[in-house]
């Protein structure tokens, strides 16, 4: 969760002006999100180390339709841009704009493009996976704000579902769209080295996704190739002593299933919050080289079960990380976190999740609340 003050101000000031679409373009539509958050955190072996940090989270998409297949995307955020110290008390702090995607997107009936800053498909965990955390500790492999174009083909088949395979070609923006505004010091440099921050078109990911065959309609599958060219230097800030910059690959596939345990298609049951719906999903990620620093192997693997009844949603996550001996030694890294979100109304959602993470040797115990606000138009 991260990045909109002027979004905030479109927001609301749009639909003063908008007004329904009557069939002609251009036209322009908007999704738009605010989430208050506060999160908690304690060390586990010191019991004085408190991390606390409130913030808003900001979010729009603003579609520009010039034809009934082409639109203009341009997403953004504000949210902390800068990371919190380990017992840091903050409120509002660190806070920047960001230019999430500024894009092209032309839709066809079985394909669809997009060129200009866009997130890579690759992944699902950051979406899939239930908590307010698991976002971020995936975030290595979840890569978003790149410049480049994605094009996907759908292939449809009354037995075997829908098979599509998608296609990118990108590199890390060093443009004045990386620049967090009012934290201006944020902007992503060429100088700061890493996976895929070269200026050139030549990293690239193909995925392939597998939708609802026949014999088994909930079920979804992934796969994915992932490479990224090593830029000149390691990622800012390396750990000591200076490592090697070099290519980075990724390997990916994942699993999702609906399990409908009391599954209903009618209206009046549904709204009344009669079904029950399981959703297990499994994702492992093989990283070689993580961020560009060689050596640095690492290896993801997220397990979740999210359950919907009613109002409710309630989810458990696992995501493991292991890290091989590059850095003095092999570690294993982990967030579980057990969350449990209320849907107050149709557009309001409260959220509650806590649980427990090591990262970088230390242990640390979480919580966190969220109230958020989504709407259209």
């Amino acid at each position: 969760m991260r990045r909109s003050l002027l979004t905030l101000a479109s927001a609301l000031a749009l639909p003063l002006v908008a007004h329904a679409t009557d069939g002609k373009y251009p036209g322009i539509g908007m999704d738009y999100g605010v989430v208050a958050q506060f999160d908690f955190s304690k060390l586990a072996h010191d019991p004085d180390t408190i991390t606390s940090d409130g913030y808003f989270d900001i979010q729009s998409v603003a579609h520009f339709r010039i034809t009934p297949e082409d639109e203009i995307w341009l997403a953004t955020e504000a949210s902390p841009v800068v990371d919190i110290a380990p017992g840091q008390r903050r409120w509002l702090g660190g806070t920047g704009l960001q230019v999430d995607n500024l894009n092209w997107y032309h839709q066809g009936y079985d394909f669809n493009f997009r060129v200009g800053k866009l997130d890579v498909p690759f992944g699902r965990a950051q979406n899939a996976a239930p908590g307010l955390y698991t976002s971020d500790f995936v975030g290595p492999y979840a890569l978003g704000g790149m410049i480049g174009a994605n094009y996907e083909y759908r292939f449809y088949s009354d037995s075997l579902g829908i098979i599509a395979p998608n296609l990118s070609s990108y590199f890390v923006d060093t443009s004045i769209l990386s620049r967090a505004y009012f934290q201006p010091d944020q902007q992503t440099r060429r100088s700061d080295g890493g996976a895929a921050n070269t200026g050139k078109p030549n990293s690239g990911a193909l995925v392939v996704n597998w939708l609802a065959p026949a014999q088994i309609p909930f079920l979804e599958l992934q796969a994915g190739y992932m490479f990224n060219h090593k830029g000149e230097n390691v990622a800012a800030d390396p750990p000591s002593p200076p490592q090697t910059a070099a290519d980075e690959t990724l390997r990916t596939f994942s699993a999702r299933y609906m399990i409908p345990v009391a599954s209903t298609t009618e209206l009046g049951p549904t709204l009344a919050g009669h079904y029950l719906d399981l959703v297990p999903f499994v994702e492992y990620v093989d990283v070689t080289n993580e961020n560009g620093i060689a050596g640095n192997d690492t290896h993801y693997l997220t397990t979740s079960l999210t359950l919907d009844y009613g109002r409710f949603t309630y989810g458990l996550t696992h995501t493991n990380k292991s890290q091989n001996a590059v850095f003095g030694g092999d570690s294993n890294d982990y967030l579980s976190e057990l969350s449990v979100v209320y849907h107050l109304t149709g557009v309001i959602d409260l959220t509650l999740s806590g649980g427990r993470t090591r990262q970088g040797g230390d242990t640390s115990n979480l919580i966190g609340f969220a109230i958020g606000y989504s709407g259209a138009f």
